[in-house]
């Protein structure tokens, strides 16, 4: 197996404190606000979450399921995220200064044999819908996935 990992790494500032932000991204009914359609959601490690995307073209209907390997409230969560290529790590590392927490995403992209820019790009378009979604629902309330997604969300 390689030892060389890349990752896809992405952050964003949003006007809200860490707790509020890491139970959006924890909490079933808070995700269920910004990110999945349909989700179930035991964030402690070795706890499974499952996420399920309905899109009015069911076709474009997707899902993902794994399990939380590190959680540390209001600080860092890392999940695993099945990809293509096998299975990758999702972490999210929050810093909160004065009322604002900036979020980084790291979404690690080296696989044996995967085709990494593919993988990279893949994972930079939605993930950066995905953190501009969080970032506007926390602040003033606004899913934009049935907008631009077409995307199922209630």
């Amino acid at each position: 197996m390689s030892t060389n990992h890349s990752f896809f790494e992405q952050s964003i500032t949003i006007k809200s404190p860490a707790s509020v932000v890491f139970k959006a991204l924890t909490d079933a009914d808070e995700l269920r606000r910004w990110f999945p359609t349909r989700v179930e959601s035991d964030p402690r490690p070795g706890g499974k979450y499952k996420f399920a995307w309905e899109f009015a073209n069911a076709s474009e209907n997707g899902s993902q399921e794994g399990e939380y390997v590190e959680v540390v409230e209001n600080e860092k969560l890392t999940y695993t995220w099945s990809a293509d290529s096998g299975l990758t790590l999702v972490t999210f590392v929050l810093d909160e200064t004065d009322g604002e927490t900036t979020v980084v995403l790291k979404h690690s992209t080296a696989q044996d044999g995967a085709d990494e820019k593919k993988l990279h790009d893949d994972h930079a378009n939605q993930w950066g819908f995905f953190l501009n979604n969080l970032k506007g629902y926390l602040e003033d309330r606004v899913d934009r996935r049935n907008e631009m997604l077409k995307q199922i969300t209630n």
